[in-house]
């Protein structure tokens, strides 16, 4: 194995501007102060403010530095990588401050930037992952921060994101692989929105400015149901955000509160995410339970009943004193909680009374001109205990707030369901299911429920405890597209891939656009060998690959492309959609394999060859697929010594596969070795009778 770290003089580049552009300003502003600094990259093109324009083509073309009086003077600064111009810089200050300095001065000064930015590249960039490291997130976020304690205008919501890829390894060697590995995925999922940082141990953190909570709740799931795709043992997420109202904190604090976070996803489950958010504002969470004193009153109230009904009735819209006007309760016992909301106590009433008592009750509220909502509970019913009631009814207000103000829900399953999508959208899997399961005990036929129940086992891993209840959404209705498409992933999480093929294939035919279901399907002919059917359902995942994750999704589509061309021998089309696969993962182990043997194939460099597949090894040694091609290309080299070794290393992850005996077998026979062979070949033909190929080279050595 090659050295895992890079240590490398990295040259400058023009994507280093957004990159390091906060501290390349700090920089300038060091050897040369100035009120502001701007850059612009060496060549002409893009968009360029009019004021600059003649200023920017004098540097770029004599190389000099410029200085351009006026209100505002702008010195146009040459920066340097060796004896390159890499970019300008665009200095703002008030007139007079550098017009009188000679060429020569700012020219040395120049130099001296370039070299000190040059010497910031090296060591900003962690040298396992090549993204940036910890003090470059802390720069960053110390930044948003100082511009939101300075009040600045129009100033957008952020979030921090830390994110821990556990490493699953059995030696740090392979630790730093899957680390570096992680990083490449993430960096091609999301680097053309976000630049991740790697702090250490396969924990990376992530700036994402102008998303609200919500969004970035929604961003960091997927973020989590692609790692899982890829084949991430586990994955978790912490989120500080940072919204547009609150006051700024002090970055250690405010990085401490998304490492807390992360702690509470890490006991959450192997997928799991929290917000800091969640955890300290709990007062405010929709499914907060009341204060003491509201069920110290309740107490009193029901303690002798053995049948009741408590409705929580919720004011639509306050007087401008802020109270609103209530109704006359008709002489029902009431348990305020605060100016908007109090509980309503029905001794002895069923869910008949409680519903006519809440339309008599919003009638008289609407003759005020006033709007209440109500939630409605019912004791006893189906198991529930007294205590649990005033819960159930905030569950059941939660429920009606679907069907706008004014309106009244009894709780039932439904309700269940919405409590637990709550908890599920905030990362709390546990808490999600256990509103599920109570759901489905008072509405087992409920198709959304069932389905909410099973996507949240399957994502605690709990593969075979949910793979049933998908069934059970189908028999209730066949051509349910996400049961369907769900149950095609849990069956391909339990290596059952002729069933999740089923699966997939029907939910196809349901929804033939769901971008995530052709790549699957897609990936699964390719296992299976159905190269043409491949083909086609990964041509039509290029038409609706998503937006938002467009580089990663489309990188996987043309590393699959590229294998099912491959297969159906058109080679040249495989390596264009492989080398685009590449770049858009440069760490894409399978694609880099594949590449490798076909440009051995198609005589395009064995050098190239050879050292693809040996980086496709390192990146992922545990595929024994790789491992194959490497000992093709290195056979093909004449290497057979080195081939052997490396075919040893695939019958280590895979003794009993055909494929790589026969290209055991094959090597065997170039070296000589033909009795080796035959007792290779014979070998396969005593566990797989049918192995055409086989029994053709055994032949073949018996006539000769």
């Amino acid at each position: 194995m090659s050295f895992p770290f890079d240590l490398r003089h990295r040259k400058l580049d023009e994507v280093d501007l957004d990159l390091f552009g906060l501290e390349f300003a700090e920089i300038v502003s060091l050897f040369l102060p100035s009120r502001k600094v701007h850059f612009v990259g060496p060549h002409a093109g893009g968009e360029l403010h009019a004021g600059w324009k003649a200023g920017v083509e004098m540097v770029r073309n004599a190389q000099k530095p410029v200085v351009d009086g006026g209100e505002v003077e702008h010195l146009y600064l040459p920066l340097w990588d060796g004896e390159t111009l890499f970019c300008v810089a665009i200095l703002d200050n008030p007139p007079g401050t550098y017009q009188d300095s000679s060429s020569s001065l700012l020219l040395d000064k120049s130099r001296l930037i370039s070299a000190e930015m040059s010497r910031v590249k090296q060591f900003a960039l962690e040298p396992v992952t090549g993204l940036p490291g910890g003090r470059m997130l802390h720069n960053r976020l110390q930044a948003l921060l100082q511009k939101k304690r300075a009040g600045e205008k129009g100033q957008p919501p952020f979030a921090l994101l830390l994110l821990e890829i556990h490493p699953r390894a059995r030696d740090g060697e392979q630790a730093l692989a899957v680390i570096a590995r992680s990083a490449a995925f993430l960096d091609s999922l999301i680097g053309h929105l976000f630049t991740p940082c790697h702090l250490g141990s396969g924990i990376f953190g992530l700036i994402w400015e102008g998303f609200g909570e919500g969004q970035t709740m929604k961003m960091a799931d997927l973020l989590l149901r692609w790692l899982k795709r890829e084949g991430f043992a586990r994955s978790r997420i912490g989120i500080r955000s940072c919204l547009s109202g609150e006051p700024a904190e002090a970055v250690e604090i405010f990085l401490g509160q998304a490492w807390d976070a992360l702690g509470v996803a890490r006991r959450r489950g192997p997928f799991a995410l929290c917000s800091h958010q969640a955890l300290s504002n709990r007062g405010a969470h929709p499914l907060c339970p009341p204060r003491p004193r509201v069920f110290t009153e309740l107490r009193r109230l029901w303690q002798d009943s053995e049948r009741f009904a408590l409705l929580l009735v919720h004011a639509d819209h306050n007087d401008d004193d802020g109270d609103a006007s209530w109704p006359d309760t008709a002489g029902a016992p009431v348990v305020r909680l605060d100016k908007r909301e109090a509980l309503v106590y029905l001794d002895g009433a069923d869910q008949q009374a409680a519903e006519a008592w809440g339309r008599d009750f919003q009638a008289r509220a609407a003759g005020g001109r006033t709007s209440f909502s109500l939630g409605i509970a019912l004791y006893p019913g189906q198991g529930f205990k007294k205590v649990e009631t005033a819960g159930n009814c905030r569950k059941a207000l939660l429920h009606t707030g679907f069907y706008g103000p004014g309106t009244m829900t009894v709780f039932d399953g439904v309700s269940l369901n919405i409590s637990g999508d709550i908890y599920y959208n905030e990362g709390d899997l546990a808490r999600a299911a256990k509103e599920y399961r109570l759901g489905l005990q008072l509405d087992p036929a409920n198709i959304n429920l069932l389905n909410s129940m099973a996507v949240t086992l399957a994502q605690m891993n709990l593969y075979r405890r949910a793979i049933p209840l998908f069934q059970q959404a189908l028999a209730l209705e066949p051509a349910n597209f996400m049961a369907l498409y769900n149950l095609g992933f849990a069956f391909l999480a339990t290596d059952e891939e002729d069933r999740a093929m089923e699966n997939f294939e029907k939910a196809l035919a349901v929804q033939d656009d769901n971008f995530d279901l052709l790549l699957q399907l897609g990936k699964l002919y390719c296992k299976a060998g159905r190269w043409a059917s491949a083909v086609a359902v990964l041509r039509r995942g290029e038409q609706v690959g998503p937006g938002g994750v467009r580089d990663i999704s489309h990188g996987a589509v043309h590393r699959y492309l590229g294998e099912a061309y491959k297969g159906l021998g058109e080679n040249g089309r495989a390596i264009s959609c492989l080398q685009k696969a590449a770049r858009h993962n440069p760490r894409d182990a399978a694609a880099l394999s594949m590449l490798g043997e076909l440009f051995l194939l198609e005589k395009q460099g064995d050098e190239i060859a050879l050292a693809l597949c040996r980086q496709a090894v390192e990146l992922a040694d545990d595929d024994w697929r790789h491992w194959s091609r490497l000992a093709t290309v290195q056979a093909g080299r004449g290497e057979y010594d080195d081939a052997l070794r490396a075919l040893r290393r695939a019958l280590v992850l895979d003794g009993r596969n055909s494929r790589l005996l026969i290209q055991l077998g094959g090597l065997y026979e170039k070296r000589g070795k033909t009795g080796l062979a035959e007792k290779i070949y014979g070998k396969i033909l005593r566990a797989d009778p049918t192995c055409r190929e086989a029994a053709e080279r055994l032949a073949a050595l018996h006539k000769a």
